[in-house]
């Protein structure tokens, strides 16, 4: 099986509107190879790396809410690609950037 011909299995599941448990049993498909498939769909739409650094953007014009202020403005911004953003702002500090980027893992 290749990446494609996997991409539309996962698109008639999806249209299907059945558990992954049920679409395997109607279809004879085995779930651990949906599983496996499903994994390396996932890894295809991330984006790619250099080293262990993760893409940066920086921005200086969107709203972030802190803990210190509401209304500070995003010095920069981290977007991982399960859609989580953590916006930097001035008054942030380092220790507190760490936190954010661990809990967010």
């Amino acid at each position: 099986m290749t990446i494609k011909q996997f991409r539309q299995l996962h698109e008639e599941w999806k249209q299907s509107g059945l558990s992954v448990q049920q679409y395997c049993e109607n279809t004879g498909f085995k779930e651990s190879r949906f599983y496996y498939w499903r994994s390396k769909l996932k890894e295809e739409s991330l984006p790619t790396a250099c080293g262990s650094f993760i893409p940066v953007k920086m921005s200086g014009k969107s709203s972030v809410y802190s803990a210190r202020s509401a209304s500070a403005k995003a010095l920069c911004e981290i977007e991982y690609p399960n859609g989580v953003v953590v916006r930097v702002t001035s008054d942030m500090t380092l220790d507190q950037l760490r936190q954010m980027v661990t809990l967010l893992r």
